[in-house]
């Protein structure tokens, strides 16, 4: 019996690792009370969350490809375990938003909007902006804000972050693919 690690339970076990992250991060970013009120705490979280998955999906290939499987994977492999990584660590984020917002915090989300809009008020306000195009902005806000659901945020997260997934996988399985030698020579010579 091979007590090396499928590739299923490779990625559910670095999924979850990376899952427990996001999750903490946006737990420090609800204590903190930090709100996208200024460009750069609009991107703030979603950017470092970003930089996390993209160290998570390529240490995750990289690993899986040298300590599991002795330095060689084909590029199948090697995207199916960055997707999965990304695909597992969503769902258990996404699972955590829908309770947080379903049940812990149900203005959460309704804040967050506020906060947005009087951002994007104040910036059209000052870039001189007609008010009728900014009253057209503040509209197409609410309407977000009216149609927001945790569910329904619940499933744009996992597909938005299967997309994500998709294409970072992509990138990361062409760059670490490594098929063994033909014939199963390793390149020595005598």
């Amino acid at each position: 019996m091979d007590n090396k690690q499928s590739l299923t339970q490779y990625a559910m076990s670095n999924g979850l690792i990376l899952g427990i992250i996001l999750i903490i991060l946006s737990l420090v970013a609800y204590i903190m009370n930090i709100m996208p009120e200024s460009f750069g705490k609009i991107i703030l979280i979603p950017l470092i969350n970003s930089l996390i998955v993209v160290v998570f999906v390529v240490k995750g290939t990289k690993s899986y490809r040298n300590k599991v499987l002795d330095g060689t994977i084909s590029f199948w492999n090697a995207f199916l375990v960055g997707l999965l990584i990304v695909v597992f660590a969503y769902i258990l984020k996404s699972f955590y938003d829908l309770i947080f917002n379903g049940l812990i915090d149900k203005e959460y989300m309704n804040r967050f909007f506020e906060t947005i809009q009087n951002w994007a008020y104040n910036l059209y306000s000052n870039l001189g902006l007609p008010e009728n195009d900014i009253e057209d902005a503040m509209s197409q806000f609410e309407r977000q804000q009216e149609n927001y659901t945790p569910i329904r945020a619940f499933f744009v997260s996992i597909f938005s972050s299967t997309i994500l997934g998709t294409v970072l996988s992509l990138i990361t399985a062409a760059i670490f693919k490594k098929e063994p030698p033909p014939f199963g020579l390793d390149g020595r010579v005598g």
